[in-house]
């Protein structure tokens, strides 16, 4: 089994306002959001995680409602949040929330699930004017590159290729998502040996 991951992306907030609106989101939900020293071992284990461009929230691998704790984000800290996701280690997407409503999303291979209309399909593009506007300083030029469809030449490829040259990640690499999200100025919340950079939360929430 592939890697699966979920996490938002807080532009210009901080770690308290983050941490308040999910202890709101928690209470919502009948949860349980509670600080504790915990590692990504644990089922449990939220990572919150401040950078420069905003706060970064690694959700527990059991958790499966981060397009809806994303959308909550938005809404309750005013600012823009994305849903990130790399699913089954075979691609990554996003979704970007401005006041709980849609503004953009991206898949690279929107068909994975199933056959989608030429409507559905152009819905995932992801568009660099949209998120450019909405994170300080970030031009459409520096993600463009990103939001590109993995096709069969890109898939099957000898040739590993990257969308700008100082990335560490190639199309067709699910943690190509750590290079887009660096240009956002948002930070993965794990060191390379998987250790959180931020402090953890004991986070449990009903569907």
């Amino acid at each position: 089994m592939g890697l699966f991951l979920s996490m938002s992306g807080v532009i210009g907030s901080n770690h308290i306002e983050v941490e308040s609106a999910l202890r709101r989101f928690c209470d919502e939900k009948n949860g349980e959001f509670v600080k504790e020293s915990l590692t990504t071992e644990d089922d449990c284990c939220l990572t919150i995680c401040q950078a420069v461009g905003g706060v970064t929230v690694l959700y527990p691998a059991e958790f499966y409602d981060w397009d809806e704790s994303s959308q909550f984000l938005s809404m309750e800290t005013g600012k823009p949040a994305f849903s990130f996701h790399i699913h089954d280690g075979d691609l990554w997407m996003f979704v970007l929330y401005q006041e709980g409503k849609v503004v953009d999303q991206f898949n690279p291979i929107p068909e994975y699930w199933k056959d989608v209309d030429a409507k559905e399909r152009q819905s995932w593009r992801g568009n660099a004017i949209e998120v450019a506007k909405r994170v300080p300083k970030l031009s459409p030029e520096s993600i463009s590159k990103y939001l590109i469809p993995w096709d069969d030449e890109i898939l099957e490829s000898s040739e590993r290729m990257k969308a700008y040259p100082d990335d560490k990640f190639y199309y067709g690499d699910d943690w190509q998502l750590t290079d887009f999200m660096k240009r956002l100025g948002l930070v993965y919340p794990l060191d390379d040996k998987g250790t959180p950079l931020g402090p953890t939360y004991r986070f449990r929430c009903e569907s």
